[in-house]
């Protein structure tokens, strides 16, 4: 085989590997971000759970409070028709 052949064979397979590797590592780091912002992304998720979770209960809260005012208004209303208001 003659030198230059030699040359240009090891030269491509050289530049071949590089890019490979090269692809190797990024797909490594893609992966490594793709970890983390899952991640984020849960943690995010999670507090909007926990935020929705506190929500439904002040819903239900403010629903007993009107049901108490309600009843508040109507004993109110009672005691001034009784005394004559």
């Amino acid at each position: 085989m003659d030198n230059n052949v030699l040359i240009a064979l090891i030269g491509a397979s050289g530049s071949g590997l590089v890019a490979i590797t090269a692809l190797v590592l990024n797909y490594r780091g893609f992966a490594s971000i793709e970890a983390t912002m899952n991640s984020r992304f849960a943690s995010v998720d999670n507090r909007f759970a926990s935020i929705e979770r506190r929500l439904d209960m002040m819903q239900a809260d403010m629903k007993d409070l009107n049901k108490t005012m309600t009843a508040l208004e109507v004993d109110v209303a009672l005691v001034k028709d009784k005394v004559g208001l």
